[in-house]
């Protein structure tokens, strides 16, 4: 941590230096410059008939990195390094059209170390047409620019971060071409301590009592690997074929969680107290690797053949000890080995032609998920170890789904259209040891979408869509095993858990593509949910997983992208939105409750010095409370600060930011309904300064062209 801090400042103690010195440049150095330089504008925003696209070609986000220009899409919201589009964080992002298995702070990790100047646009996808798979609500599609300068180039980049704890990162990003082959790569080691504080207080009142703990975790990882790595080989003017892989190692991950609960009388007199000391280790690995060839057979005509294959493997083993104080003074012990491989492989084939009457597309995808997870659980019973049978399990779950679409757009002078129909044909197995379950599921689906534009004038734009989507549950949620993190607490998923099936409308006026109102309507039937219930008679709170009868969103969502001055730049985006709940309780009683919320963002950049390539940025983003389930969390608010320098004649630049500033994504959770009083509050460490450097080296012009790919890859790890 200290080598990395003291090489940041001493980087930037030498870069001021020369960035202000007054040197006379060579012939060489002349040349470089004039190839790298760049007349900077503003992002551009064109609303299609099926997407957003945010065109940051030769802009001032440029010069930042991937992660920089997503969070700043219309339509995004970052919130605790996940991304959510319209609140959802049921999302897909993808490269070129292929997707990226990772997510949380590896997608965070992979997309920090790519360059900005390589990134044509961002496409927002709030209602994906046919083509691409229909699960997740949005897709975040980053197109990449093609590199038609044969050579080298490359950056590398450091940074520290601290906040309760510290965190490091060193990566670096290299593109090669010659002849007909093009080489691209990025690679970022990472280590630290990742924090999170959580307090839960429950009310249990046949005992009249109170029980409150504080879980303080810190876990820590020694050795973060983010790779992703593209190879492309045009075996002639009309056939490519490419390589890819990406991926994220972390093997040395532990952790000692100490948890304290305390249980209070209904005076609030301290009755009794136990602490709970939680050993963890959890290393884990995501590994794709990823094949297509592309054949054009004209400039209008094109067939792509893809297959893709992916290996999860997350392990957990844990130490769980608890001391017991004042009455019944004992000690009590467990361990658990959880380990977790889920294997994915799919293939497809894709069909585009441009025809005068229509822009057509179809294809077929099939994919093959394989799922075990061994759960050993072992009891210290008078300091030997022995096997609980009803506590340990195997659990297997098996997937196929076969998909086929077909789509078709038209343009017109001022209306454009286009709609498509994915079927999907899924057969799903799960099976448990303990408790004895086996669920087999054999469904088909139909997915319509509907685009509809119309340009009013050359100002005025209105434009509808529909989509029909489908959201399956993550793969651990299916597993029926009670996973517990401490005597009294424990995790249970559901091996006959649902696909969530949604509708989504949405109406959208655009004025001179800078500002837009959309009106939206969501219905999700049988959403999978994370509820928190207490079992009142046995003083367990239990984390269950579960589908509760449906959900629906509507609201207006207002954005506005402007200039109030040459230096300064404006997106602002947010608006109400109301949500209905419906769930059904154990004893078959039903809870609706109805919900009026709001979220917003503001971003804005300044351009300080032109001349010596000084920027800032504000952003400041809220939610209110809403739903979550039949419980209710709290709003959460963050505000954070940038500035950016650029150095060495602009191949390198050094940057600091402030992160979260007073706190405000601490939250909290209440149920109080029935016989259910508990509440959780949450921080996870994100008020954070970050200090990070970064150099570009080798070639660096960039002509653009067409991306190629469109596929997309099954994950919901």
């Amino acid at each position: 941590m200290k080598t990395i801090l003291s090489l940041l400042f001493s980087i930037a103690l030498l870069a001021s230096n020369l960035s202000f010195a007054q040197t006379k440049p060579d012939t060489v150095k002349t040349t470089e410059l004039k190839e790298l330089a760049l007349e900077y504008k503003k992002p551009k925003i064109i609303r299609k008939a099926d997407r957003i696209e945010f065109n940051v070609e030769n802009t001032i986000l440029s010069s930042s990195n991937a992660w920089e220009i997503v969070k700043r899409s219309p339509n995004v919201q970052t919130s605790a390094d996940q991304l959510s589009v319209r609140g959802s964080q049921s999302i897909i992002v993808t490269i070129n059209d292929k997707r990226v298995s990772l997510t949380g702070e590896e997608l965070k990790s992979l997309l920090q170390n790519m360059n900005g100047s390589d990134i044509k646009s961002v496409e927002v996808i709030t209602s994906p047409p046919a083509k691409y798979e229909a699960s997740g609500s949005a897709v975040i599609n980053i197109k990449m620019k093609m590199n038609r300068t044969k050579g080298y180039k490359g950056s590398v980049n450091i940074g520290y971060e601290q906040g309760i704890y510290a965190r490091e990162n060193i990566g670096i990003s290299q593109y090669y071409k010659a002849g007909k082959f093009a080489l691209s790569g990025s690679y970022q080691f990472g280590t630290g301590i990742y924090y999170n504080e959580i307090k839960e207080v429950i009310n249990y009142p046949e005992q009249h009592q109170q029980w409150e703990n504080i879980l303080h975790r810190k876990n820590k990882r020694d050795a973060e690997h983010t790779y992703r790595f593209n190879a492309d080989y045009a075996i002639d003017s009309l056939n490519t074929l490419s390589l890819g892989a990406d991926g994220y190692i972390a093997q040395k991950n532990h952790a000692l969680y100490n948890v304290p609960t305390y249980i209070y009388t209904a005076d609030k007199n301290l009755q009794s107290y136990f602490v709970t000391q939680n050993n963890r280790q959890t290393p884990n690995s995501t590994i794709n690797y990823n094949v297509q060839y592309e054949h054009r057979s004209s400039s209008r005509e094109k067939l792509t053949t893809s297959a893709a294959y992916t290996d999860y493997h997350y392990e957990t083993s844990q130490d769980v000890k608890t001391d017991y104080f004042m009455i019944d003074p004992r000690s009590q012990r467990f361990l658990t080995g959880n380990e977790q491989h889920i294997r994915i492989f799919t293939a497809q084939m894709d069909y585009s032609t441009n025809k005068q009457w229509a822009n057509f597309e179809t294809g077929l995808k099939y994919s093959l998920v394989k799922a075990v997870n061994n759960l050993d659980f072992l009891r210290d019973i008078n300091g030997e170890l022995n096997n609980d049978p009803l506590l340990s399990n195997i659990f297997r779950y098996d997937e196929k789904v076969l998909a086929g679409y077909v789509s078709a757009g038209k343009d017109w002078k001022s209306w454009s259209i286009k709609t498509g129909l994915r079927a999907e044909l899924t057969s799903v197995g799960g099976s448990s040891i303990h408790p004895e379950q086996k669920n087999v599921q054999r469904y088909f689906n139909i997915f319509p979408t509907l685009f509809i534009q119309d340009k009013l004038s050359e100002n005025h734009q209105l434009s509808f869509s529909y989509g029909r989507r489908i959201t399956r549950p993550v793969y651990n949620y299916l597993n029926p095993s009670k996973s517990y993190f401490s005597p009294n607490s424990y995790l249970i998923g559901d091996v006959e858990l649902k696909p969530a099936i949604s509708n989504q409308l949405s109406m959208t006026y655009s004025y001179k593509n800078k500002y837009a109102a959309e009106l939206y309507y969501i219905h999700e039937k049988n959403p999978t949910s994370q509820l928190t219930i207490q079992d009142n008679v046995n003083n367990i709170l239990i984390q269950k997983i579960t589908n509760i009868p449906g959900n629906d969103y509507s609201g207006l969502s207002l954005s506005a992208s402007f200039d109030p001055a040459p230096w300064w730049s404006v997106n602002l985006q947010g608006g109400p939105v109301l949500q209905l709940n419906d769930f059904i309780f154990s004893d078959g009683s039903r809870l609706k409750k109805q919900k009026w919320g709001a979220n917003g963002s503001a971003d804005m950049q300044f351009t300080l010095s032109k001349k010596s390539g000084l920027t800032a940025d504000i952003n400041f983003m809220f939610n209110t409370s809403r739903l979550q389930g039949p419980a209710v969390a709290g709003s959460t608010s963050n505000l954070s600060l940038g500035m950016r320098k650029k150095l060495f004649a602009d191949r390198a630049e050094i940057t600091l930011s402030l992160q979260d500033i007073y706190r405000g994504e601490k939250f909290k959770v209440t149920s109080f309904y029935k016989d259910q009083n508990n509440y959780y509050t949450y921080y996870g460490d994100t008020q954070r300064f970050r200090l990070s450097f970064k150099y570009n080296f080798g070639k660096n012009t960039i002509k653009a062209r067409e991306t190629k790919q469109k596929t997309d890859e099954q994950q919901r790890l």
